[in-house]
């Protein structure tokens, strides 16, 4: 009899620790660690180099885009990250990456691929891409200086 009753509460020990487990999980991959600040991405720009890089970095492109639009900013931020192995000038793929990472509250992480972008679109003459950028980053510091007074 001690036995069984050892086996029961062991059950429910172990049944109590996996829910536990499983909220934080939860909390963390799940959708308790988004908090979308951007819910538009960059969309691919209309000229890239003329190479199977640029096609693939094209590709990968889109499906990061299709997958940030879709919320799946993990998988998004991993098909923009491709997207610059393949050409690493394209400055909106960082941008992108840069507002998945925003979106899952990774805010340092997003902060070094929005000030890349920025690199790029000053090279590039994208002036209004910039502005835009300026805006962004200007939200996520707003954000941290809101978590900073609470």
């Amino acid at each position: 009899m001690e036995i069984a009753s050892f086996l029961t509460w062991l059950t429910l020990v172990i049944v109590v620790a996996g829910v536990g487990i499983g909220a934080m999980i939860y909390a963390y991959w799940g959708a308790g660690s988004l908090s979308i600040l951007f819910e538009q991405a960059i969309p691919l720009p209309a000229i890239l180099p003329d190479s199977d890089a640029g096609t693939e970095a094209a590709v990968q492109f889109q499906q990061g885009y299709n997958a940030y639009q879709q919320k799946n900013y993990r998988k998004a931020i991993d098909y923009f990250s491709r997207a610059i192995q393949q050409v690493s000038t394209l400055a909106e793929a960082y941008h992108n990456r840069g507002l998945a990472y925003a979106n899952l509250r990774q805010d340092d992480d997003s902060v070094v691929n929005l000030l890349n972008a920025s690199e790029l679109y000053g090279q590039q003459d994208k002036g209004e891409q910039l502005i835009l950028l300026k805006q962004h980053l200007e939200a996520i510091r707003e954000r941290k200086l809101a978590r900073q007074r609470e």
